[in-house]
């Protein structure tokens, strides 16, 4: 059965408009990817394995610096799996996190950002990212913290409402920064573990970019992807994103947010 976020990720468009968003907005100068590569001691070497890859940014940023090693891309997502295949040095593959068809042992890091959330089993994925490490290889994951984006969130619950449409929690409501160390540590240990957490939030100063992301993330939240209910979804969010804009002290709208990563020695 296709589900939502197999819809939301046939398309890389939308996850763009939200590593863009980011990338534009945020008021701290995190880099998350580097504090992956860091906190993961990751050197060109390393035989790794980046699941949930997305748009291959990661991969590429390895790719160009030099990278000597395998780099592999696994993804449910064909089109994501395709577009890191593309990337020189990546091996791209479409997979099942939970089932990952590699063997014990094949690779010295593995990686899985911003991406456990989506899955039905994560505690099961982070058992499969240790069976195909090797002893002392290094797992970093990473999500968001907890409670990222309180007025997006309440004005597309508030939206979504008035249109008859009850969303389950959000990906970031099922594993985020507060409860991933725990699911980390019960598949290598609580002693293996280590935690970075950065602090951030998004700002800002005008509603296109808010409208832009709130739209950005209705297919993966199940809200049909054609016909008139979109459309005046769509258009009541925009309607309420600039109102609530002209409320805002200074026109400034801030969202807290920010994103732990989560590592642990096989």
């Amino acid at each position: 059965m296709t589900t939502a976020v197999d819809r939301a990720y046939r398309d890389l468009s939308t996850l763009d408009v939200r590593i863009q968003t980011h990338r534009r907005y945020s008021e701290a100068d995190h880099d998350v990817e580097a504090d992956v590569l860091a906190a993961a001691a990751v050197t060109a070497d390393d035989r790794l394995l980046d699941i949930g890859p997305g748009t291959g940014t990661f991969l590429a940023r390895l790719s160009a610096a030099g990278h000597t090693a395998a780099l592999t891309a696994l993804d449910f997502s064909a089109e994501s799996a395709a577009t890191c295949d593309r990337i020189p040095g990546v091996h791209g593959l479409r997979g099942d996190a939970g089932h990952p068809p590699f063997a014990d042992a094949a690779f010295d890091v593995v990686t899985a950002r911003h991406m456990l959330y989506h899955l039905d089993d994560p505690a099961g994925a982070v058992v499969q990212a240790r069976r195909v490490l090797r002893a002392g290889g290094r797992f970093a994951a990473v999500v968001n913290r907890e409670e990222s984006y309180p007025l997006m969130k309440a004005l597309r619950e508030e939206v979504l409402t008035r249109h008859g449409i009850t969303i389950a929690p959000t990906p970031d409501e099922r594993v985020h920064g507060g409860n991933l160390p725990d699911l980390v540590a019960r598949g290598f240990g609580a002693d293996a573990i280590r935690i970075l957490r950065r602090d951030n939030a998004l700002v800002f100063p005008d509603p296109e970019p808010v409208i832009a992301y709130l739209r950005s993330t209705l297919t993966l939240l199940g809200v049909p992807e054609d016909g008139d209910l979109r459309a005046a979804i769509t258009a009541d969010l925009d309607k309420e994103a600039r109102a609530r804009f002209r409320t805002l002290p200074g026109g400034i709208w801030r969202e807290p947010k920010g994103y732990v990563v989560v590592t642990a020695t096989a």
